[in-house]
């Protein structure tokens, strides 16, 4: 009797064990499950929007700012995704309430005022320059005129305020691409134009000569903090000192403030010190007042403009 009752508690403990065994692994899992869900619900998703507001010199600057961002994520608890807009989309984003927590733009763009967060609204994580340009080595440049010289456009950039500035009044104007063909095939000497046209001569493989346009610049790339979270804005915070300490624009042909980065046909237009320059957001009636006075040629008009923005 006593081995029959021995062997009937031992079948009854087993019976036990796998019934916990089978109800106990799948409640294991789904805690284990759980705990993965909540490690990856609490990684920081930020959203980045680019605006192109004038040419680079190579590359795309949503493309770097996307990489700056994922080495930026692999030592933080965040990740980043870059999406890129023009200024009259992020405007109407913006006006119908969607605000992302980090924008890159041009300065002189308007509508982003009232969203820039932080003790710091804004800071330059790059910039480019207007220059003249023309081919041949070692040119002097002491015979320009409104008459020998193409600009090229731009696309929402204040090129005209560097007309203006330059006393080019009644220069003709082209496209980027159209400016850069018509100094190629000797319809003009000298090209107004961009370190993107630096880059468009280096690509023909012709020589040429570079002369930095000292009077105005508002080719810089800005980047604030627009996140309504607070846990956000910190994490944003962290990537644009990160982007402008670790990120090399010479990636991008582009400069960066207080930094030395060429020894090229670039270096000269390194660290200039313009006269005159917009380097921040204005509102939409300032930049209507500057365009217009570079319109009608109002250079006293445009230096009281831009002495108020510094």
């Amino acid at each position: 009797m006593p081995k029959i009752k021995a062997k009937s508690l031992i079948k009854a403990l087993c019976t036990v064990l796998c019934i916990m065994i089978t109800v106990g692994a799948p409640v294991i899992a789904f805690a284990s499950n759980k705990a993965d869900n909540k490690s990856e619900s609490q990684i920081t998703v930020l959203n980045v929007w680019q605006i192109d507001s004038f040419e680079g010199g190579k590359g795309s600057r949503a493309s770097f700012l996307q990489k700056t961002a994922d080495k930026f994520s692999e030592k933080n608890n965040c990740y980043l995704t870059v999406t890129s807009l023009s200024a009259d989309a992020a405007r109407m984003n913006l006006n119908n309430g969607t605000v992302p927590d980090v924008i890159s733009y041009g300065a002189g763009v308007y509508g982003f005022e009232s969203y820039l967060k932080g003790k710091t609204p804004y800071r330059k994580w790059c910039n480019g320059g207007y220059c003249l340009l023309t081919l041949g080595e070692n040119a002097d440049f002491g015979d320009i005129t409104a008459q020998n010289t193409v600009v090229n456009a731009g696309v929402g950039n204040l090129v005209d305020v560097a007309v203006a500035l330059e006393g080019l009044n009644g220069v003709q104007k082209d496209n980027p691409t159209g400016a850069y063909v018509k100094l190629i095939n000797g319809g003009f000497k000298y090209l107004l134009g961009t370190q993107r046209d630096v880059f468009r001569l280096k690509t023909r493989g012709v020589q040429f000569s570079v002369k930095p346009v000292e009077s105005f610049n508002d080719l810089y790339q800005l980047i604030s903090v627009t996140s309504q979270s607070p846990e956000k804005t910190v994490y944003a915070t962290a990537f644009i000192d990160y982007l402008i300490q670790a990120g090399d624009v010479s990636a991008l042909g582009l400069m960066c403030e207080g930094k030395k980065l060429y020894s090229d046909e670039l270096k000269v237009m390194e660290g200039v010190d313009y006269r005159y320059k917009l380097s921040s957001p204005v509102s939409e009636q300032t930049r209507r007042e500057l365009e217009n006075a570079a319109a009608n040629c109002d250079e006293n008009k445009l230096k009281t403009l831009l002495k108020s923005l510094k």
